[in-house]
């Protein structure tokens, strides 16, 4: 009875498919995190228009690379379906790759938004500071606040 479990059922495919199921359970974790992100963002009228268009964007990037993390997920889920000639398994391993690669490139783009976009929020209240810290100077300097002499 052992042998034909082992035979029927063997390690490498075991772990082929725990793998397929961790990567579509994140995804799917991911996906409602970033739809319940933007939903948020969306009902927030607090925001800037800038901001709303930043939330937006990172959403849809984010979105596609959660997707692409499902489907990658399922076509490790699919490898025993491969047929065992090489151009098929060189086509399966080379849309693999291209998964990760699209999954690299979106979440580099998104780094670099998000950079973008503190710096210039940074910029923003770096701006407002120096507004604030002039508005007081011209204010504590004004002829109506230089003390008088000898008097109060």
């Amino acid at each position: 009875m052992r042998g034909a479990f082992r035979q029927g059922f063997d390690s490498p495919m075991l772990a082929t498919f725990i793998l397929s199921l961790i990567l579509l359970g994140l995804a799917g974790f991911l996906l409602d995190l970033h739809r319940r992100s933007w939903r948020s963002a969306e009902h927030d009228a607090s925001l800037k228009p800038n901001d709303r268009r930043y939330a937006l964007s990172q959403y849809r990037r984010r979105m596609q690379a959660s997707g692409i993390i499902g489907v990658l997920g399922a076509a490790i889920g699919c490898r025993p379906l491969v047929p065992h000639d090489p151009v098929w398994l060189l086509l399966y391993v080379i849309s693999l790759l291209g998964a990760c690669l699209a999954i690299t490139v979106l979440a580099c783009m998104d780094a670099w938004a998000t950079r973008q976009h503190f710096a210039r929020l940074r910029s923003e209240h770096m701006a407002a500071q120096v507004k604030l810290v002039r508005e007081l100077r011209a204010k504590s300097d004004s002829p109506e606040n230089v003390a008088k002499p000898g008097g109060s």
